[in-house]
């Protein structure tokens, strides 16, 4: 099967692109041959295929809203792949002409590519599906949180409640865009256009239902991580490690603060700390003279799995309806407890007391209680191994390969049943 992956990154900044790039492994070591539609950038992965990537919003150089010299060429461009972009969607079509996929498999194309690539797609009769990592066709901040904690106004009263609250960046402008922006999806009903969606957690499936998706295009495959028995140890390390993006809805301020009340335990962070949230906290740390907590910035590779293998336990702090990190695959592969948020889906992650703890969501004192029962190095590694075999049972590679292709044979065939008439 030739298969069109689309994300708007083709580089790794946090889970949805480690996801990719693991989705993209894991097809081609089963002969699948899988070919990439992104955005130009100076971080890319090297690919053939780069001919046919769209222009950036602002400077190769440039990723986050932060970093776009606001000119009125980057505001028309944000404007556009906020609601609807025509370059995109030729883009697209002319890889689609050239490279003639069976299918297009999106991980995420919000606000930087838009979802023209579902049109583009659908109008050259090529089935589309979609993951989902956040909640951004229901929620205009992506995440049902307002002013840090969980709202879904949005979903029950209308979208209007965003522009009346600030939701998005705390901007009225940026807020009507986004709102005007949905409804204009909703308006076209681009996302009609979807074949099938894989929800990595139970709760997405549910919000999915909830938000009118007919059920028999909903599928829940939950996330998965590449990495092999060889990344395997039962080594109990030294440190708690916070793993992922550095953004108050994944709440590594949680872990920080726990982590102030510990004086003698040490917090490792790992993610790209130069984002705005990322020089907040080491200013905060800084501050308050905290020596317990070390950034290590981005990591990848051998360096990211040594990291993981040196901790003693992995922290998912959440305040959101986190989706399904990939954080907590990544610490059950190298047999490591987890102590996470109760919330959302994320308990279905944890045997509480036997693989990790639960603790209450954004509450650093429920954490450090968590963390004073992680003392026993010999309950710490039988609470490993039990994630290890959670993530055997539950969430492995050759598990979520099934899955996909049942969904990815279904959505094609019921293509080629259309095309034909029958």
């Amino acid at each position: 099967m030739r298969i069109l992956l689309v994300n708007y990154r083709y580089f790794i900044s946090g889970g949805p692109e480690r996801m990719m790039f693991n989705v993209k492994a894991l097809l081609e070591a089963h002969g699948h041959e899988v070919i990439p539609f992104s955005v130009r950038s100076n971080k890319n992965v090297d690919t053939p295929y780069a001919r046919y990537f769209v222009a950036p919003i602002g400077s190769e150089d440039d990723v986050y809203y932060e970093d776009y010299k606001k000119t009125p060429k980057v505001i028309w461009q944000m404007l556009s792949r906020s609601i609807y972009s025509f370059e995109v969607k030729h883009a697209i079509q002319k890889e689609i002409r050239e490279v003639k996929p069976d299918l297009v498999y999106i991980i995420h194309m919000i606000n930087k590519l838009s979802p023209s690539v579902i049109r583009g797609a659908k109008q050259l009769g090529v089935p589309v599906v979609m993951r989902l990592s956040d909640f951004f066709m229901f929620c205009p901040r992506f995440d049902f949180l307002r002013n840090g904690k969980i709202c879904r106004e949005c979903m029950s009263n209308g979208l209007g409640r965003c522009v009346k609250y600030r939701c998005v960046k705390g901007s009225l402008a940026a807020s009507l865009i986004r709102v005007f922006a949905m409804k204009v999806h909703r308006l076209i009903r681009v996302y009609n256009d979807v074949s099938g969606f894989v929800a990595p957690s139970t709760y997405m499936a549910q919000v999915l239902r909830e938000g009118g998706i007919p059920e028999e295009k909903i599928n829940c495959i939950p996330s998965f991580t590449n990495a092999g028995e060889a990344d395997f140890t039962d080594c109990v390390g030294d440190y708690g490690l916070y793993l992922g993006r550095l953004s108050p809805e994944k709440g590594p301020e949680v872990a920080i603060k726990a982590y102030e009340k510990l004086k003698d335990q040490q917090l490792v962070i790992v993610g790209d700390d130069t984002t705005e949230e990322g020089k907040r906290l080491k200013e905060y740390v800084h501050e308050k003279g905290i020596t317990n907590v070390i950034f290590r910035g981005f990591l990848q590779g051998r360096d990211l799995h040594e990291a993981i293998n040196a901790s003693r336990f992995m922290i998912i702090p959440s305040i959101w309806y986190e989706n399904m990190p990939n954080t907590a695959v990544e610490a059950m592969v190298h047999a490591k407890p987890i102590l996470i948020s109760r919330i959302g889906s994320l308990p279905d992650l944890v045997k509480d007391g036997e693989s990790g703890y639960l603790f209450e969501c954004g509450n650093p004192d429920s954490l450090a209680q968590a963390i004073g029962r992680m003392a026993n190095d010999e309950q710490v590694r039988k609470m490993g191994l039990v994630s290890r075999q959670l993530m055997t049972d539950r969430f492995s590679a050759e598990a979520h390969y099934k899955k996909l292709m049942q969904l990815f044979g279904k959505v094609c065939g019921d293509a080629s049943n259309r095309k034909s008439g029958r």
